[in-house]
């Protein structure tokens, strides 16, 4: 298994986590920012490690329909996590009225993250 797999798979364990200590304010905002963290990480790593000129340039997977669906799906993640971390700082700051948002955008983090990562596996190239 490629270890981009395996550390995906842990930060999805962080998450899981995060959301199991979710009453415990300080270790869930840490777990998450973690997460975001590596999700922010991440495509620099994948961009250090590998031969994105041969792919995407020279063998034409620039064009393909999975790379676009893929980056626009990191990008939505991205815009969401901005829209968390706001309704986060609100219910730290006790503002009860966006708890409502904070508990639907985590769902649609969950929901996006996951086609993010199942994008991301069909474009890891066979060895």
């Amino acid at each position: 298994m490629p270890v981009s797999v395996i550390l995906v798979m842990l930060s999805f364990l962080a998450m899981g986590l995060a959301w199991l200590w979710r009453r415990r304010h300080r270790l869930h905002v840490m777990l998450m920012g973690l997460v975001i963290g590596f999700d922010v990480c991440f495509p620099l790593w994948l961009y250090l490690t590998h031969d994105w000129k041969r792919r995407l340039i020279d063998e034409g997977e620039l064009f393909s329909f999975l790379v676009w669906a893929h980056l626009f799906l990191v990008l939505t993640l991205y815009a969401l996590y901005v829209l968390q971390v706001q309704a986060g700082k609100q219910l730290l700051a006790q503002q009860e009225h966006s708890r409502q948002n904070h508990r639907v955008q985590s769902r649609g983090i969950v929901l996006v993250r996951l086609f993010v990562f199942l994008t991301g596996a069909l474009l890891i190239e066979p060895k």
